[in-house]
C-alpha cells in the first residue's frame, strides 16, 4: 500500500543511457487567460509508443499539437533528435500525423492520397510508385488503391491515413485519437494492428487517447494528465498497480473509494484496521482507500468470527453478469455499510454459489489496497 500525491512528473526516458528522441521542458501553453498546459516536463525514447491519456480538457490534444506545431507553446522548449524544434512550423518538422476525422482528401484516389506527401518532395515517378505499392501491402489494402475514400469503411479510411503518414518515413508519429470514430471491433482489430506496424517500423509514437483500454493495451508507457499537468508517467502495469495518485487510480481502471483515517501505521475499515505501509502520513489524516473489483477476493461465509481473521462478513445486493465475469455489489456491517463493487469469476461464483441476497465473506489483500491522503472529490 502506499500514499501519493498528484504533481509534475519528472522527465524520464527508457532508452538506456542514449539520449531521449523527444524532449519537452517546462512547456506552458495559455488561451488567454486560461492556461492548457502548466509547466509539462517529458523525455520520450527513439522506437517508443507513448499514449497521452486523460479526460476531455486535460490538455494532451494541446501537448500533441505543440509538439506538432500546430498550437506553438506559450513558453518552454522541445527538441526532437537532438535539434531544437521549439519555433520551427508544422512543415519544417519531422513527423506524420493521423487525426480522428481521417482527413483524406475525397477527391483522391487510395494510391493519390499515400503518394500526396512524396509527391511533394519531388521523387521520380517509379519510386512514388514502388513506396505506395509497399504502404498498401504493409496496411493490408493493395486491392483498394483505385478506390475513392467514399468507397471505404472508417477502419479502411484510418489504414489509409496511416499509411499516408508514414510515407515520407517520419521521425515520429502522431496519432489524435485515431480509433475514437470507428466502432468497437473494428477498434479493437485496428489498434492491434497499429502497435505491430509501429513495432515493426521502429517509429516513435506518439498518440492521444481517452480510451484508457487502448491505452493500456498499445502504450510502451502512459502519460496521464489532468487539469494542464502530468500527473504520472510510467508503463501500464505501473499505472494499474502503483497509480501515483487518487486521480489515476479512478480514472485508469475502476477503483472502490473508502474515506478513512490514517492511525499508527493502520487504516480503518468499518470494524477492521488493516496494516498499511502508506508513507508521509501523520496520525489522524484523513485518507482515501482504494481497491479495485478485481482484487476483492470472495470467501464462503464462515460466522461471525470472521473479522477477527481479516476476512469481511458481506451480503450480496446486486449482481450484473457481463460475459467473463460478475459484478456483483457487496455491502456489510463490518464495513460500515460501505458499498463495494467486486468483479468475481464465473468458477468462483458457481464455486461458492453467489446470487443476490447470499451472504460471503470477502478479503481485501494488504499488496494490493492503495492509500491516499484526502477525501475523493
Amino acid at each position: 500500500m502506499n500514499a501519493a500525491s498528484a504533481g509534475h512528473a519528472n522527465p524520464t526516458s527508457v532508452g538506456g543511457d542514449s539520449a531521449p528522441f523527444l524532449q519537452i521542458a517546462g512547456l506552458w501553453k495559455a488561451f488567454g487567460d486560461f492556461i492548457a498546459l502548466r509547466d509539462v516536463n517529458l523525455d520520450i525514447a527513439a522506437g517508443e509508443f507513448v499514449c497521452f491519456l486523460g479526460p476531455s480538457g486535460c490538455g494532451k490534444t494541446t501537448l500533441l499539437r505543440a509538439v506538432a506545431g500546430l498550437d506553438p507553446q506559450s513558453r518552454g522548449t522541445i527538441r526532437q533528435g537532438g535539434n531544437d524544434i521549439s519555433n520551427l512550423p508544422p512543415s519544417k518538422r519531422d513527423y506524420g500525423i493521423v487525426f480522428q476525422s481521417y482527413a483524406l482528401f475525397p477527391n483522391l484516389t487510395v494510391r493519390r492520397n499515400i503518394a500526396f506527401g512524396l509527391e511533394n518532395t519531388n521523387r521520380p515517378k517509379a519510386e512514388i510508385d514502388a513506396r505506395v505499392a509497399e504502404l498498401l501491402d504493409l496496411v493490408g489494402l493493395p486491392e483498394q488503391a483505385t478506390k475513392y475514400p467514399a468507397q471505404l469503411s472508417g477502419g479502411q479510411q484510418q489504414r489509409i491515413a496511416l499509411a499516408r503518414a508514414i510515407a515520407i518515413k517520419p521521425g515520429l508519429l502522431l496519432l489524435d485519437e485515431p480509433l475514437s470514430a470507428l466502432d468497437a471491433k473494428v477498434r479493437v482489430h485496428l489498434r492491434h494492428e497499429i502497435k505491430e506496424l509501429q513495432r515493426k517500423l521502429g517509429v516513435t509514437t506518439i498518440m492521444v487517447t481517452h480510451d484508457q483500454e487502448e491505452a493500456l493495451s498499445m502504450a510502451d508507457r502512459m502519460v496521464v494528465m489532468n487539469h494542464g499537468v502530468i500527473e504520472q508517467v510510467g508503463t501500464p502495469t505501473e499505472i494499474y498497480r502503483h497509480p501515483a495518485s487518487l486521480f489515476v487510480a479512478d480514472f485508469v481502471g475502476e477503483t472502490n473509494k473508502i474515506v478513512s483515517t490514517f492511525s499508527q501505521g493502520t487504516v480503518k475499515l468499518g470494524e477492521v484496521a488493516l496494516k498499511t505501509d502508506a508513507k508521509n502520513l501523520t496520525d489522524g489524516t484523513a485518507v482515501t482507500v482504494a481497491i479495485r473489483p478485481e482484487d476483492i477476493l470472495p470467501h464462503a461465509a464462515t460466522g461471525d468470527n470472521a473479522a477477527a481473521g481479516g476476512l469481511l462478513p458481506v451480503t450480496i445486493t446486486d449482481m450484473e453478469f457481463l460475459g467473463s465475469f460478475w459484478r456483483t455489489h457487496l455491502q456489510g456491517k463490518t464495513l460500515g455499510n460501505t458499498p463495494l463493487v467486486a468483479n468475481f469469476s464465473m468458477n468462483a461464483v458457481r464455486r461458492l454459489n453467489l446470487k443476490t441476497g447470499a451472504t460471503l465473506n470477502i478479503e481485501l489483500p494488504a499488496d494490493r489496497v492503495l492509500v491516499f491522503a484526502g477525501s475523493p472529490e
